[in-house]
């Protein structure tokens, strides 16, 4: 018999990719369900809002209740809460603009905003967006990223990610961001908060493709990681300077026996 365990779950590029569902991947969130282990969905999707990404897993086939995903807008929203007086700019979708501005007060470039929240910009991105940040955090406003991802794929290939908006406005404003999604430590306390009773890093495995974001993740909060060889493993195999997991498993779909063998 298992012992039940926390299981934080990477979605894109491990439960499925572009090109649907990963085969096998519905199948082991009902089987890691039946042997008792906690499940989190944690995801650095930050194109979407969140009902929309939940809508989207519901109709691809995947088991995953609202309450238990967790994207970096949910992450942003949380943390920027605790600060009655922020203001936000948003660099991002509406769809993620409309999430935040649901629970924080969003403002423009010349209203004064006390952080700058930089998320998915590939279809707005312009050289007058870019400075109307670079002078809100000029002034004094917090950079917040909502996730540091270097490339994400799109039909196997790959494209600049939020990171790289991140890295140009830290540079020109000598800053650093506050990262709410992968690779923080803080975006796992989140998701298992959630979960009564699963803070121990020796009981949460953290599974995903991205070595530099869930990998990294998981061994910063010492938890056991577990890479899988779908998504961007190919294109990271070959990197020495990324973190290794603990265990590497050919997809997602290997995950239930894998924790089944090396049960306590």
């Amino acid at each position: 018999m298992t012992t039940p365990q926390t299981v934080l779950l990477d979605l894109e590029g491990t439960l499925y990719t572009r090109d649907g569902v990963i085969d096998g991947a519905a199948e082991a969130v009902r089987r890691l369900r039946a042997d008792g282990h906690v499940l989190r969905f944690l995801t650095n999707t930050d194109s979407q809002g969140t009902a929309d990404l939940h809508a989207a897993l519901v109709a691809r086939g995947l088991e995953v209740p609202a309450q238990e995903l967790f994207t970096p807008v949910v992450a942003a929203s949380v943390a920027l809460a605790d600060d009655p007086g922020a203001r936000v700019l948003v660099l991002g979708t509406a769809a993620v603009t409309a999430e935040l501005a649901a629970r924080l007060t969003v403002v423009g470039p010349g209203e004064e905003p006390t952080h700058v929240v930089v998320g998915d910009v590939r279809h707005s991105l312009t050289y007058d967006l870019l400075d109307g940040a670079f002078a809100a955090l000029h002034g004094g406003a917090r950079l917040v990223a909502l996730q540091k991802g270097r490339f994400f794929l799109s039909g196997g290939v790959a494209h600049l990610d939020t990171g790289a908006v991140v890295a140009a406005l830290e540079h020109a404003a000598a800053v650093e961001a506050l990262v709410v999604g992968k690779p923080s430590t803080d975006f796992v306390r989140l998701a298992l908060r959630s979960a009564p009773g699963s803070m121990d890093p020796g009981r949460t495995w953290v599974v995903g493709d991205d070595a530099s974001t869930d990998v990294a993740m998981g061994l910063a909060f010492g938890a056991r990681t577990v890479q899988v060889r779908t998504g961007k493993f190919a294109l990271q195999s070959g990197d020495p300077s990324l973190p290794r997991a603990g265990a590497v498993v050919d997809s997602v779909a290997d995950l239930p026996e894998l924790m089944r063998s090396e049960a306590p």
